[in-house]
């Protein structure tokens, strides 16, 4: 009787004790990088796939145009945290928020804004990009994720709808 009643107390008390005990965390998984830790923008400048995204220079792209630098751009401004390319009549900037798996595929990705701007027009687009890349040989390129890097104003808003009345 008494181990019965041991045995009793002892189911009741461990999930108190288990809840208490410190939790482990999880082993951290490798994450592997195809991007330079140092002067990332003008890497970015040379291997950044513009045809994964929207932007300005879409019209002019052709399949040899894929990169900025293939473009003939040279950055103005270039560094670890990004890239920009300050002309007489556009703007182009690639301003590296956050590097991480963001995405958890275990390659590291960058959290990007990218700035899109007419000088002079009317013409003014930032998105947030996730940016990744998945062997030395290939291009860096944009991914669709949700993301604010740009600000939470930048962020994609729903769709608006407006029924006009025929008559």
């Amino acid at each position: 009787m008494r181990i019965l009643r041991h045995l009793l107390l002892a189911a009741a008390i461990a999930p108190a004790i288990a809840h208490a005990a410190p939790k482990m965390k999880p082993a951290a998984r490798p994450v592997t990088s195809f991007f330079p830790q140092l002067d990332l923008g003008r890497f970015l400048a040379d291997n950044f796939d513009l045809a994964s995204v929207r932007s300005s220079l879409a019209p002019r792209r052709t399949p040899d145009l894929r990169t900025f630098a293939d473009f003939g751009m040279l950055p103005t401004n270039s560094g670890d945290d990004g890239v920009t390319f300050d002309g007489e009549r556009w703007l182009y900037q690639l301003r590296v928020v956050r590097r991480a798996d963001i995405n958890n595929d275990g390659i590291e990705d960058l959290e990007v804004c990218f700035t899109d701007r007419a000088k002079g027009a009317s013409y003014d687009a930032s998105q947030s990009l996730l940016v990744s890349r998945y062997s030395d040989e290939t291009y860096a390129v944009a991914l669709r994720y949700e993301s604010e890097a740009c600000g939470p104003a930048a962020k994609s808003s729903p769709a608006r709808t407006r029924t006009i009345e025929v008559k």
